[in-house]
């Protein structure tokens, strides 16, 4: 889930909700910075992000130089510090050595023009990157900033570097205990994009209405992001039903007058999870599953990618191929496995990373064999001198059950 980063000032009362408090050491005096950076790991208990005005162009009241502020940092103990105004790599790489030996993670801010030329490297040496939107507009062009937030997100996300969305999310709310149509749809479009946190700044430094902008933005988060991206992999041979699969993927295949993908429809109706939120990934039979989705059973909104390599592939390539519709975390499902809504709801709700949904029950030979250990896989303990499929072929004695469907 995406999370939330609220700017702390001496004014700003206990929040709820936050999951990382954030001063800007470009205000106030160092015994300053170092009281609300204890109220905030001490008494509040959330994360700490330390903003270093080294480079800073804009006013600060304070002259704090360089190496205070860095001597500052180590003294307080943040998990982040940010740099701001990181023009290429080396910025980061020299930033980064006086933190050495250290847990403190570093940021870099991208809102120097320059940093766009480099960023590729500069996401591999940063820990983070923060989007710095109200300096980066004005460095390239208000115009520009859409795609570069768009394009810097994926590059993050394609890196497994953290980024972060900062400036202006609800700035009316600064004086105003309701926010704009606009500043709704601006924090849901960072968020789809794969922002993993989204910043207040003076909505929670210096507003009227701290509280209630921490409140509206985590409604508007938990509303995107109750829901997951199903990927259901309807691309695959189907030969083990023999002629009643012949011409078509096993989807389809009539059950007592429904079908398969019907009922795994509506189960995906039960989870409160949109056609919008369906992928359906199609290799054999692709046309008639497209014709019975979208005139047989009128659902339009639904997705569908083409693996034309069905006949030799394996699901991460049809993964691969829905990758333009997945922002965060994404369910996959077999397109021949019927399962009960509650399986979903216990999968969708589990916190962690990755899960895999497994049926503990007697396996046969066809069955995707699976050995759990300590409530997680595990390999079998002969995998080395398994014939292929090796999943098919785990030894009765180790198998726990059968894989259903999993979260990533």
């Amino acid at each position: 889930m995406t999370r939330i980063i609220s700017t702390i000032s001496p004014r700003t009362k206990k929040l709820q909700g936050i999951d990382v408090g954030r001063i800007n050491c470009a205000f106030g005096p160092k015994e300053e910075i170092a009281e609300l950076a204890k109220k905030i790991k001490e008494t509040w208990k959330i994360g700490l992000l330390l903003d270093l005005p080294i480079n800073r162009k804009k006013a600060r009241t304070n002259s704090l130089s360089a190496s205070e502020l860095i001597n500052l940092a180590k003294h307080i103990k943040p998990d982040f510090v940010a740099l701001s105004y990181v023009k290429s790599h080396r910025d980061v790489e020299n930033f980064k050595k006086h933190f050495s030996g250290t847990s403190i993670k570093v940021i870099s801010k991208i809102e120097a023009a320059e940093a766009l030329g480099d960023l590729e490297r500069i996401i591999i040496f940063s820990d983070c990157i923060m989007i710095d939107r109200g300096d980066l507009a004005d460095a390239i062009g208000i115009e520009k900033l859409p795609h570069a937030q768009k394009r810097i997100i994926r590059k993050c996300n394609e890196f497994g570097k953290k980024v972060i969305v900062a400036t202006e999310f609800l700035m009316s709310m600064v004086n105003d205990s309701k926010p704009t149509k606009s500043e709704v749809v601006d924090i849901a479009n960072a968020i789809s994009d794969g922002a993993d946190f989204v910043m207040l700044s003076e909505e929670t430094a210096v507003g009227n209405y701290s509280q209630h902008s921490v409140d509206v933005m985590r409604r508007i988060i938990e509303e995107l992001e109750d829901k997951y991206k199903i990927i259901l992999l309807s691309a695959g041979m189907s030969a083990a039903m023999g002629s009643l699969t012949a011409n078509q993927h096993t989807c389809l295949v009539d059950i007592g007058g429904t079908t398969i993908l019907e009922e795994q429809l509506k189960a995906f109706k039960a989870c409160n999870i949109d056609d919008e939120d369906i992928v359906i990934g199609t290799g054999k039979g692709d046309c008639a599953i497209r014709d019975f989705v979208c005139n047989k059973l009128k659902k339009t909104d639904i997705e569908f990618v083409y693996n034309p390599w069905f006949e030799n592939s394996n699901m991460l390539v049809t993964i691969w191929l829905a990758r333009e519709f997945i922002r965060k975390g994404f369910i996959v499902i077999y397109g021949d496995v019927i399962f009960s809504p509650e399986i979903l709801r216990k999968i969708i709700k589990n916190q962690n990373d990755i899960v895999l949904g497994v049926q503990k029950k007697s396996c046969d030979e066809e069955d995707e064999k699976i050995c759990v250990q300590d409530g997680r896989m595990a390999l079998s303990k002969k995998y080395g001198s398994l014939p292929f499929p090796k999943h098919k072929c785990i030894p009765a004695d180790e198998v726990y059950g059968e894989c259903r469907n999993s979260k990533i």
